[in-house]
């Protein structure tokens, strides 16, 4: 215990007891809400010890600021640093202050605290399992004001106020714990939407739990042109706002948040952003979203008054779980990708496969058949490809295969499908082409091919392929799957007979 003077005022004022238990008993009332407890603890410690001045704070360690939560008093306290707080360091060690005569110390007060003239303090920390977690604080305006017996009585209220302040935090982190846990299994149902949505599902998690006045949620878009981010929701923020913060986001800072080492565990960084209106400047709150060295958002919040963000400590705990909880999603939704290509996509060349390619000739059979517009099929094969496995090993004929596929993706257009239809053999599937824009497409990845050099090693290798083509129009009514396949397949034999390295398109479908 700290004193600055070993004679205290050994006399007792009457106290009423009975009042004493009273407030106690209010105090701990079970109808009171956690808030109401820590005021009904200042206001009945106030009136117990006689005093005007009384101030409970709690203190956040991560921040290492003091943070008035309740008083009685005629100033506001406020929030106050370790280093600024009068005897702060005392109360870190877990010890009493006892003052006797304040007026030795005003150049160590703050201002605010000085001007009342106030002349003795009582300052009692209180303990949690990790550590101090606040102080209750009494001012008197008269020297020698606090007896022992009111030092008595402001240790029970502050241990009160530690026994409540840790069932606040108790209660907090089951209501935190429980959205994480509602927010994951929402969370999961959107795995295979977009990544948009689950940003936007996460802004509303924050907002809501947090009671924020604004956020805002970008995406990372790595291909555009101009600014990376894309405004997924804003609320509580004007557009000029949002516009300002693309500003600040920039290409320099996006690159500084991603490269972050992964253990670092300061995710989250506070910038003072001047924003416009009677708000002045407000403390942002700014949490880079990241997965395997990625960035792919960004969230914003703040709050108008700061005296709302009593623990951020425990809210950056809770938002950290929630980005793990966006890998775990995000880590399944690559799962379910990977599945999906392997599913539908030929591992070696990335094409679609045999399996892809019917589902979809089938479904642009029905659809040229319901809209009377034709449609298009190209079977491409590559000519004595048996001789380039023979001469320069299969693994080199994988790789001719693959640059055969992508020419041939890069032949065509968004909407057709390029497939590895088995072997060497290829097949493009092009809706809404009649005959003659077919070919024009077939005649140009026969050139593209025969005119590419393949580089094996230090030599480079040539090679052709043989084209067949098949139309359906309106007038052949009675063409399946089978029968375009087919006609498209005898006029790729045909290329065969008539020497390779040339487009042959059947007259029937």
């Amino acid at each position: 215990m700290i004193r600055d003077d070993d004679a205290v005022d050994g006399g007792q004022r009457p106290i009423d007891a009975e009042k004493l238990v009273k407030g106690l008993s209010a105090a701990l009332a079970t109808s009171l809400g956690p808030e109401e407890v820590l005021n009904t603890i200042v206001q009945e410690a106030a009136v117990v010890v006689n005093c005007d001045h009384l101030f409970l704070s709690r203190y956040d360690p991560a921040q290492r600021i003091f943070q008035a939560i309740a008083w009685r008093s005629s100033i506001n306290p406020g929030s106050v640093s370790l280093d600024q707080k009068f005897m702060g360091p005392t109360y870190l060690e877990n010890l009493p202050v006892i003052v006797n005569d304040l007026a030795q110390y005003n150049y160590r007060l703050r201002p605010t605290v000085a001007r009342l003239g106030l002349q003795s303090l009582v300052g009692i920390p209180f303990v949690a399992k990790g550590g101090m977690v606040g102080v209750l604080e009494a001012f008197s305006d008269h020297g020698n004001h606090f007896s022992d017996f009111d030092i008595q009585c402001l240790t029970l209220f502050a241990n009160l106020a530690g026994t409540a302040m840790e069932k606040i935090d108790i209660t907090r982190e089951c209501k935190l714990r429980t959205a994480e846990t509602e927010f994951l299994i929402e969370a999961l149902k959107l795995e295979q939407a977009s990544f948009g949505s689950l940003l936007y599902k996460v802004g509303e998690t924050f907002g809501a739990l947090f009671g924020v006045d604004g956020i805002a949620v970008f995406g990372i878009e790595s291909e555009a042109a101009e600014n990376p981010l894309q405004e997924v929701m804003a609320q509580g923020f004007a557009p000029a706002d949002v516009a300002r913060l693309k500003t600040l986001f920039s290409q320099k800072y996006l690159e500084q948040l991603t490269a972050l080492p992964e253990s670092d565990e300061h995710h989250i960084v506070k910038r003072s952003l001047r924003q416009p209106g009677p708000g002045g400047a407000r403390l942002m709150y700014i949490v880079p979203i990241r997965y395997r060295r990625t960035l792919h958002g960004i969230i914003v919040f703040y709050w108008k008054e700061q005296d709302k963000v009593v623990d951020m400590a425990n809210h950056e705990r809770f938002i950290q779980r929630i980005i793990g909880d966006i890998t775990v999603v995000l880590d399944r939704k690559n799962l379910y990708n990977n599945i999906q290509r392997m599913s539908f996509s030929d591992t070696l060349t990335g094409l679609a496969n045999r399996r892809l390619f019917e589902y979809v000739l089938d479904r642009e059979l029905k659809k040229a058949k319901r809209t009377t517009k034709p449609m298009s099929l190209l079977l491409i094969d590559i000519d004595y490809f048996k001789c380039v496995n023979d001469t320069f090993g299969h693994l080199v004929g994988d790789a001719v295969l693959e640059q055969v596929g992508a020419i041939i993706k890069d032949s065509c257009r968004n909407v057709d499908l390029a497939a590895r239809f088995g072997g060497e053999e290829f097949a493009v599937i092009l809706p809404e082409t009649d005959r003659d824009k077919a070919l024009a497409v077939a005649e140009r990845v026969r050139v593209r091919l025969a005119e590419h050099r393949f580089q094996i090693g230090n030599q480079y290798i040539t090679i052709t392929v043989s084209v067949g083509g098949a139309t359906y129009s309106s007038l052949t009514e009675d063409s399946t799957n089978e029968s375009l396949t087919l006609a498209a397949d005898e006029a790729l034999y045909q290329a065969k007979q008539l020497g390779r390295n040339v487009v042959i398109y059947s007259g029937k479908a």
